[in-house]
């Protein structure tokens, strides 16, 4: 069963698109969203939108095809319990009861003089939490709703390009002027640590990458095997190669990648090679035909060497801040590290105290206050660490976001391998090595945290997910 057309050339839909589409530009330019009153302004825009589209159903069936979500029972049951789950930490209880389900959070509030309390130390980020999650999730059903054919498709994975390309040329142009900040300030800082208008690094690195991603799934959609130059005389087939519009292409993810490069992210670089290895793993083991093509393997080998070579000071940098000069490079990287590793430390030391319901979502910053040793002299409003902040948050709790990621990896995963669609396959592919990105790049990192990257992965998840549902693919 295809994927629902009727009613795609509607001009209400296709302003609802537009609108969609608006949205996913603005995103990553406030902070990165990182802020309450940016995803704020998004979420608004976005719910107007979802309500529009309601409401334009009731007065014609034909404005839009609610049937993918009826098909997403399992999904929309697993995301319904974690809304429940964020709504229990915004009830008040008595402090007997609190007592008994964490006893250690009931203390707290013991210590205040109250008689009642709840199972989050952080009312207001709980609630905050919430409305975020509500946005994500209001995002995610425009998605499958809205990108409901491979013209849109193509549309989306464009504008990440765009935006990566953006985010690729300021952070660099910042970076070779000293500075670092965003569209409406820029600050002096130590160079070679591009940031584009994200606040740091790691974070702009997961976006770039996203977007790299969605450019590689762009560009294998385009590309088409031309037989009529096939015999032709070198001359003209190199002629031909550097006039493809699809070099323009090419130039725009080289120039992300320099982006990504620019960051100095060393978790996020090492996220990105895994994603793309495992892209590329995806590729070969889907092909009908899977003969190996020794001049594909030659050409990448030859662009490997001229890239070392380019960027040969790049590299000579990176190994002296991995240590290499030093006398003990492991103790260098791990002194560079050391207030990550006590934040880790400290989970393990504390997380009995919190092992059923956490402290709370978006109370993480409490936490650390709370059990802050001597040693910790930095101060962490994050983890660092996408599993052990959510685990910290929300306790057992926390396994139902794990079953929810488990839930959207087997179906793609499934569908990649019994697609018979080149084109939806590619997508398909692209999008399970993204998501492997943020889940690799999350043992080091908190961008499970920063409204943009969350906002552009649920965007990519939703260019092939509506597809998936409507399928004749079994659970």
């Amino acid at each position: 069963m295809s994927v629902f057309h009727a009613g795609e050339g509607n001009k209400r839909q296709g302003l609802f698109f537009v609108i969609f589409c608006l949205v996913v530009l603005i995103n990553p330019f406030p902070l990165g969203s990182n802020r309450v009153w940016a995803w704020s302004f998004e979420a608004i825009i976005v719910s107007l939108l979802l309500l529009s589209m309601v409401l334009c159903s009731l007065f014609s069936n034909k404005c839009i095809n609610w049937s993918p979500l009826k098909r997403m029972k399992t999904e929309l049951v697993l995301i319904g319990s974690w809304f429940v789950a964020n709504l229990l930490y915004l009830i008040p209880l008595p402090l007997g009861l609190l007592e008994i389900l964490s006893p250690t959070v009931a203390q707290a509030y013991k210590n205040i003089g109250v008689e009642s309390g709840y199972l989050t130390l952080d009312l207001h980020a709980t609630f905050s939490t919430l409305m975020l999650s509500l946005y994500y999730l209001s995002v995610f059903v425009l998605g499958t709703l809205l990108i409901n054919s491979r013209y849109r498709i193509k549309v989306i994975l464009t504008l990440f390009v765009i935006l990566g390309l953006f985010e690729a040329v300021y952070g660099m142009y910042l970076v070779s002027m000293d500075k670092t900040g965003t569209l409406v300030q820029v600050t002096t800082v130590t160079p070679n640590n591009a940031s584009g208008t994200f606040i740091n690094k790691n974070h702009l690195v997961a976006f770039l990458s996203i977007c790299f991603m969605s450019g590689l799934m762009l560009r294998r959609i385009l590309n088409r095997k031309n037989s009529e130059f096939a015999n032709s005389s070198f001359r003209i087939r190199f002629v031909r190669f550097v006039s493809d519009p699809l070099r323009l292409l090419d130039f725009c993810l080289f120039l992300i990648l320099a982006g990504i490069w620019n960051t100095h992210s060393r978790a996020g670089l090492a996220s990105l090679l895994l994603s793309i290895f495992f892209l590329y793993a995806f590729v070969f083991f889907t092909r009908k035909n899977k003969s190996v093509k020794f001049n594909t393997i030659i050409m990448f080998f030859a662009l490997g060497i001229v890239f070392l070579v380019l960027v040969a000071d790049d590299i000579n940098y990176l190994m002296k801040i991995l240590g290499q000069d030093s006398e003990d490079s492991v103790e260098f990287v791990v002194d560079s590290a050391k207030g990550r590793m006590l934040a880790v430390n400290q989970f393990f030391d504390n997380i009995g105290k919190y092992w059923f319901s956490g402290v709370g979502p978006g109370a993480y910053q409490v936490f650390f206050v709370n059990h802050r040793t001597v040693e910790q002299v930095a101060y962490f409003d994050h983890a660092h660490n996408d599993y052990i902040e959510f685990v910290t948050e929300y306790g057992l709790f926390s396994l139902i976001l794990l079953a929810i990621v488990a839930v959207f990896l087997y179906r793609i995963f499934m569908f990649i391998f019994r697609s018979e669609s080149r084109f939806y396959r590619i997508v398909g592919i692209c999008c399970i090595s993204s998501i492997i990105y943020m889940l690799s790049h999350g043992t080091m990192d908190f961008n499970g945290r920063i409204p943009a990257n969350v906002f552009a992965i649920i965007v990519v998840i939703s260019t092939i997910y509506g597809r998936i549902v409507m399928s004749k693919i079994k659970n």
